[in-house]
């Protein structure tokens, strides 16, 4: 599969996802990467990770070629301000995942998100609560999930992952969250998004 992930919000936490699944991809399959954000988080993280030796070793491509990406599964970090590089994307990929903040503002620039690629014919859009409220009295992203659940022309996949420490902890030290503490709780709610997105490698 073909994994484009974005957003219209910045600080979404979109490369941190996309770290974190490209990781538990590659103890599994092959995986190509692209990271089309002018921010390079994505290239950056991966190449902290090599110059560490820690395996598996991620490449990162800052270009896509005209062709199809070869590999099985691709994960394409993409940055919504950079249309052209992200209409390119959007036309080789089978799906979006789309990370939304618990807030309003989120919610609203979701709804925008959605607009514009209904416009482009884009592929099937997948979207979660990211950087989730950990306490169980704030109920924000109960009212943001809902308020997903609703929009038109998404997929809302009923997951979280939780604004957590190991999330940052992942990116600052090139390892993902599961590789810090597989019994952490940033590990199982990973593992429930992995596990949704590619249900043909969860049992390895």
């Amino acid at each position: 599969m073909r994994l484009v992930v974005a957003s219209m919000k910045g600080g979404s936490g979109k490369s941190t996802v996309s770290f974190n699944l490209a990781v538990w991809l590659a103890y599994r399959a092959p995986v190509q990467l692209y990271d089309l954000d002018p921010q390079g988080t994505l290239r950056d993280v991966c190449s902290d990770r090599t110059e560490q030796h820690i395996l598996p070793a991620l490449s990162v491509a800052t270009e896509m070629d005209d062709a199809l990406p070869q590999a099985e599964y691709v994960v394409i970090d993409c940055s919504y301000s950079e249309l052209t590089a992200f209409r390119g994307a959007l036309s080789v990929a089978d799906a979006i995942l789309m990370p939304v903040g618990p807030s309003q503002a989120d919610i609203w620039s979701a709804q925008r998100f959605l607009e514009d690629c209904g416009q482009w014919a884009a592929p099937p859009v997948w979207a979660f609560i990211n950087r989730a409220d950990t306490h169980h009295a704030v109920r924000e992203s109960d009212e943001a999930e809902a308020m997903l659940a609703e929009l038109p022309q998404v997929k809302s996949l009923g997951l979280r992952l939780g604004q957590r420490t190991a999330f940052r902890r992942s990116l600052s030290e090139a390892r993902a969250v599961f590789e810090l503490d597989t019994s952490s709780k940033a590990s199982q709610e990973l593992e429930k998004l992995a596990s949704t997105l590619y249900p043909e490698l969860s049992m390895f």
